[in-house]
């Protein structure tokens, strides 16, 4: 039979001390208005060291009244586990600053029914189990978003996220900055009619980019060509539209556009970056068969975990007050994707 695991009452009884005086000491307690001299304090270490004695963690939490949990949730089908997937590089800054600030974290990795996550199951909030969580997925559940704000469950989404009637917290790379600064590289390059390409303009991170890229274009920003359905759109219409509008500079607003765009291209024999520049207005890699290196956004993930972190901990130990949003600037990277325009055609 094991043996009986050692309390607090066996540490008091060993170092002929009180269960208060234990407690105090061993929760770090002590104080003038209390005052327990140092001979004390060592020897109930010491007792408790003997005997082995480890706090209970389920007791601490309810006499802190947190537990020192730290949740992470995806509305994404599967868990941001693989270094390969967009969303690792949040989980891994998030992951270095809890243990930096003594939190651990909580998975919350549950997939029901037709490939959903969803936080309230049978209208319990699966998250109570942590003191706050990070929220992450392209397609949130904006009924679940309202109703955690409107019980004041402490939460940060990764992205900027619209929520009817509602200011949520969120911290999001500064895409419109990002994306204003791309099109100022490209004004000096001599490039004077843009393309913003894009799958949709539904999610708030592609409105940001369109948003950045008018920014950068100041007055000329009226004239921007906008192509919402590039991944639906035959590929000799893109081209037909690139042609006919005599498009020399392309804006890929985010990855799937960019790998979809390039072969286009390629195949249409418009050279890059000869005939057209092509930007992806986040972090893309070469794609066949030119491969060549993109003139891209590199977002600073890691960065954005660890500040939806920080934000969250000041949530809970209340020292910041909901809401809150955070924009982290991003790098622009010129590849060789850019070049100087070399279409002297006269803007349409």
């Amino acid at each position: 039979m094991p043996s009986k695991r050692p309390t607090q009452r066996d540490v008091a009884e060993r170092a002929g001390v009180s269960r208060g005086t234990v407690s105090m000491v061993l929760s770090g307690k002590t104080s003038e208005r209390v005052p327990i001299s140092q001979e004390t304090i060592e020897r109930v270490l010491q007792a408790a060291a003997q005997l082995g004695y480890a706090p209970n963690p389920v007791a601490q939490m309810l006499v802190r009244g947190q537990n020192n949990l730290i949740g992470v949730f995806t509305y994404e089908p599967t868990f941001p586990y693989d270094q390969s997937n967009v969303f690792f590089p949040y989980l891994s800054g998030i992951q270095a600053e809890a243990g930096r600030q003594g939190y651990n974290v909580l998975l919350f990795t549950d997939v029901q029914a037709q490939n959903e996550n969803k936080i309230y199951r049978n209208s319990m909030n699966s998250l109570f189990l942590a003191d706050g969580s990070i929220i992450l997925g392209a397609r949130p559940d904006r009924d679940e978003l309202r109703r955690l704000t409107e019980e004041e469950y402490p939460f940060v989404y990764i992205g900027r996220r619209e929520v009817s009637g509602f200011e949520i917290n969120w911290v999001v790379s500064d895409y419109a900055a990002t994306t204003a600064e791309a099109v100022r590289h490209l004004l000096e390059l001599g490039h004077a009619r843009f393309g913003f390409l894009t799958d949709t303009l539904d999610r708030e991170a592609e409105q940001d980019k369109l948003a950045g890229a008018r920014q950068g274009l100041g007055t000329a920003g009226d004239d921007l060509v906008v192509l919402s359905d590039v991944l639906d759109l035959p590929p000799e219409a893109l081209i037909r539209q690139i042609r006919d509008r005599h498009l020399t500079a392309l804006l890929c607003a985010n990855s799937d556009v960019f790998e979809h765009v390039m072969p286009v291209l390629y195949r249409a024999s418009i050279a890059v970056p000869g005939d057209v520049s092509v930007v992806c207005l986040i972090d893309a890699v070469p794609v066949p068969p030119a491969m060549l290196t993109p003139t891209h956004v590199q977002v600073k993930r890691p960065l954005i975990g660890q500040t939806a972190l920080q934000m969250l901990i000041g949530f809970i130990e209340g020292t910041a007050q909901p809401p809150q949003q955070i924009l982290v600037p991003g790098t622009f990277v010129i590849g060789e994707t850019t070049g100087i325009c070399r279409d002297a055609s006269p803007r349409r």
